[in-house]
């Protein structure tokens, strides 16, 4: 008997193709939920410098996401990468909600129907509320917790996703939560930063065990944010050997880590971390998450010995965030990561700008970057603009505006398409089914 649509398990494409597609984040964007996210913001955690994001109910996505799926067909993107909101399935220890799993199995079925290839992302910064109460990233109880709940994702996601992202960028999470204390459990420690950096990284190794043994073809990643750092003052000794501290510790540690087998990190008074770590180079992909330049440069103090700075020095602008837009920066960055011999996605990639002709500059400074990738040789196989849909931005709120579409919060979150959205489509659309872009004319 033949098994029906909903039941039929994907097969791979007799040649893959480029995939072309944007990138959202559970919590950004579906509301309707209750997390250490959700927590933290009440306790004030995100109150800085006069700001008091709210993500309220975000962009609804969690009610709307059949009317948001049908603007994402629009796009004429043949992938959408997302993620499972952990806390949402688990809300409390081994109780697993099996109707919030129905639902992001309906959107898994729904986007097979549409055509377009499921990227899932299993964790992405966010936690169930108990889970910094009973078995942090800094302590290795956390491992099992992460495997209990990835599990029950990944039998339920096998018969329609090859591709599957353990973490999202497992350092900034970790520099946020434990050092800079501006996401929960909100710690300033070095040392619990490096461990929970390290037991996620065993999390992912185990994952990745866990996944081939449910699905041996599965594509296995991580999303990993990469900067170009640059000291600010070339000609001063201590601005370049602090970037090239930097650069290791941010850039390079955690790539040398699966091929090592040892996560290793000296940045004297602040860093001295070394242990044995069994990666065993367990990862099928890297992902990159690409936005901008850093310029390093040292500075006296008893806090940190360094300062991170913006400057427009590409000419290339810098977005409403004040990051400096380096479309140069990606191609350095892709061509180092190849040197893994792995295949890359670009996994995020965006401006946050009020003015779309911004956005549709950074677009057309990025895809000639993308053309000069491939023309090179490097296996890259994707690029996901960040983001989809206008959504909630950590630290910033609903005032950066990532999103091809655009959310209206004061209209009852009414979407609309920007320009930037229908030069995605016409570009997009003309390569869609080919593998090789680097013929492509991007005007």
């Amino acid at each position: 008997m033949s098994k029906s649509p909903d039941e039929k398990e994907s097969l791979p494409a007799a040649k893959d193709p480029f995939y072309w597609g944007v990138a959202t984040s559970a919590f950004q964007i579906e509301g309707h939920l209750e997390n250490d996210m959700t927590v933290w913001e009440k306790q004030g955690g995100f109150r800085q410098n006069g700001k008091d994001p709210q993500v309220g109910q975000a962009a609804d996505h969690w009610h709307r996401w059949r009317q948001d799926f049908d603007l994402l067909s629009k796009l004429s993107v043949n992938a959408y990468r997302f993620s499972i909101e952990w806390a949402r399935l688990e809300p409390q220890p081994g109780c697993f909600d099996d109707k919030a799993l129905a639902v992001y199995r309906d959107m898994l079925i729904d986007l097979q129907k549409r055509g377009i290839t499921p990227f899932l992302t299993l964790h992405h910064f966010t936690h169930p509320v108990w889970f910094h109460q009973q078995c942090p990233w800094h302590k290795k109880e956390s491992v099992i917790a992460y495997l209990t709940y990835i599990e029950k994702v990944i039998k339920m996601a096998a018969p329609f996703v090859d591709w599957y992202l353990t973490f999202n960028e497992p350092q900034v999470w970790a520099l946020g939560a434990y050092a800079d204390a501006k996401f929960p459990p909100g710690e300033k420690d070095f040392k619990k930063m490096m461990t929970a950096i390290y037991h996620m990284l065993n999390a992912h190794s185990a994952a990745y065990r866990l996944i081939k043994k449910i699905k041996p073809e599965a594509m296995i990643g991580i999303a990993k944010n990469f900067i170009v750092f640059r000291a600010l003052n070339k000609s001063n000794p201590l601005d370049k050997a602090l970037t090239r501290s930097i650069r290791y510790f941010y850039n390079h540690m955690v790539l040398n880590a699966f091929t090592n087998n040892q996560l290793e990190i000296r940045f004297p008074p602040l860093l001295n971390f070394n242990h044995a770590i069994e990666l065993d180079n367990r990862i099928d992909f890297w992902g990159i998450n690409y936005y901008y330049r850093m310029h390093v440069y040292f500075r006296l103090g008893l806090g940190m010995p360094f300062g991170l700075k913006f400057i427009d020095r590409s000419g290339e602008g810098l977005s409403s965030l004040g990051w400096e837009n380096h479309s140069r920066g990606l191609y350095k960055t892709t061509k180092q990561l190849a040197k893994t011999g792995k295949p890359i996605l670009i996994t995020e990639n965006g401006i946050a700008c009020e003015n779309d002709d911004e956005r549709i500059a950074f677009l057309k400074n990025h895809y000639r970057i993308l053309k000069k990738i491939k023309k090179k040789g490097i296996d890259l196989r994707g690029y996901f603009y960040w983001t989809f849909i206008d959504n909630y931005e950590w630290l910033e709120g609903k005032a950066a505006r990532f999103g091809l579409i655009r959310v209206d919060y004061e209209k009852q979150l009414e979407r609309s398409e920007k320009p930037s959205a229908a030069f995605y489509r016409d570009h997009i659309s003309r390569q869609i089914d080919s593998s090789d872009i680097s013929q492509t004319n991007y005007k």
